[in-house]
């Protein structure tokens, strides 16, 4: 047996290098408790010690069994920290911490433990009680596979660090969600007129507008800057985003590289926007040295930018005043999809205007026939066949 340190989360380990019964090479790592930094010389010095301790090898598996799953979500969760955007870091932070952190350390399960039966057992319980908002029921399957994203990741940096030999979330299914009632509002030419009136006066009555005319995500229309619009060109350009699970973060990207567009600068856009330009410089005298210079189209008098989570909040506050029906602000998005496929543009046209990447996404998404549209169609077929 022969040992030599590795560094790995921090902290030297001394790796053992042995050969088994049956001839075969083996490492096994065993922590020191030594951080990296000033303790070289100190790492060294305990490797005759830990082999003579580890001669069985009794030591070595009792010291990787008593990582436990809960730890290496956590030690997972610090790695990932630097190696993802923080906005994406942070939704990983949200599922572990809230979600999964919580179901298994009661359990006390190690790392080798965790069988396949458990990770379907979690996926089963959040499948039908797992929401945490009070309203009872459970989270969809989209959302069940982000946790399983984050429990598959630390089963495979598991196995690379050889601390488990298999991956026992790689064989566990998700649950199946039948195919129920359609959960996006895809709203009539006609209904999105009545929320834009119910919005009329209001300061998100431009951007709701704005939304519903160019299918944005709400982290694009937040995004759009005055440098974004060429009003001689006639353009408008998708290129910065704000979004927010925990952090506000702005940056110069969009979520795919499709999603990064130009868009025809629409006639009544642009009226609109010039007379958001002509307020604000209105604005910017009255305040003065508080006003906030952002580069923003969507502000506050003070020019401060709207938050992401305001515009959820605004958006379902006008609408329970005005007793409409309740719809998420990112169905905004899933209407102007609906409406241009019922004025009869193909899945291709509507993929290219709403940015999506692929446009297998726009068909499983959009594929929706308003009520209007199957009547046209219906009214088309009468008296087509005779009896």
């Amino acid at each position: 047996m022969t040992g030599s340190i590795q560094q790995k989360n921090g902290k030297f380990y001394v790796v053992l290098s042995y050969k088994t019964n049956d001839n075969k090479f083996k490492t096994k790592w065993v922590a020191t408790g030594l951080c990296i930094r000033g303790n070289k010389k100190k790492a060294k010095a305990l490797i005759p010690d830990i082999i003579e301790k580890n001669k069985d090898l009794e030591y070595l598996e009792e010291v990787e069994d008593q990582l436990l799953f809960t730890d290496a979500i956590i030690q997972w969760l610090e790695r990932k920290k630097n190696k993802v955007q923080l906005s994406t870091w942070e939704g990983y932070e949200i599922y572990s911490r809230k979600h999964i952190i919580p179901y298994f350390k009661p359990l006390g399960l190690t790392l080798q433990e965790i069988k396949p039966k458990h990770i379907q057992d979690y996926y089963e319980y959040k499948f039908s009680s797992g929401r945490l908002d009070g309203k009872g029921g459970g989270l969809d399957v989209q959302s069940i596979r982000k946790h399983s994203i984050i429990i598959k990741q630390v089963f495979n940096e598991a196995m690379i660090s050889e601390l488990v030999d298999r991956n026992p979330a790689a064989i566990v299914p998700l649950p199946k969600q039948e195919k129920a009632e359609q959960k996006g509002v895809f709203l009539t030419v006609d209904e999105a007129n009545k929320i834009l009136e119910a919005f009329r006066g209001h300061e998100l009555q431009a951007l709701v507008y704005t939304t519903l005319y160019y299918g944005l995500r709400r982290s694009e229309v937040l995004g759009l800057k005055w440098s974004a619009v060429d009003f001689e060109n006639n353009t408008i350009k998708i290129q910065h985003t704000v979004v927010k699970n925990i952090t506000i973060i702005a940056k110069d990207s969009t979520k795919s590289a499709s999603s990064n567009r130009t868009y025809p600068l629409l006639t009544d856009i642009k009226n609109m926007l010039l007379e958001i330009q002509k307020q604000q410089n209105e604005y910017r005298s009255l305040f003065g040295n508080t006003y906030v210079d952002s580069d923003y189209i969507f502000t506050w008098q003070d020019g401060k930018p709207f938050r992401p989570d305001y515009i959820t909040r605004g958006f379902q506050r006008v609408l329970k005043r005005n007793d409409l029906s309740k719809m998420r602000f990112h169905d905004l998005r899933h209407s102007t999809a609906s409406i241009l496929y019922d004025k009869g543009w193909g899945l291709k046209d509507i993929q290219e205007w709403l940015g999506h990447s692929d446009i297998e996404i726009t068909g499983n998404i959009y594929t929706h026939i308003s009520n209007i549209r199957k009547n046209n169609v219906a009214k088309d077929l009468e008296n087509t066949f005779k009896i």
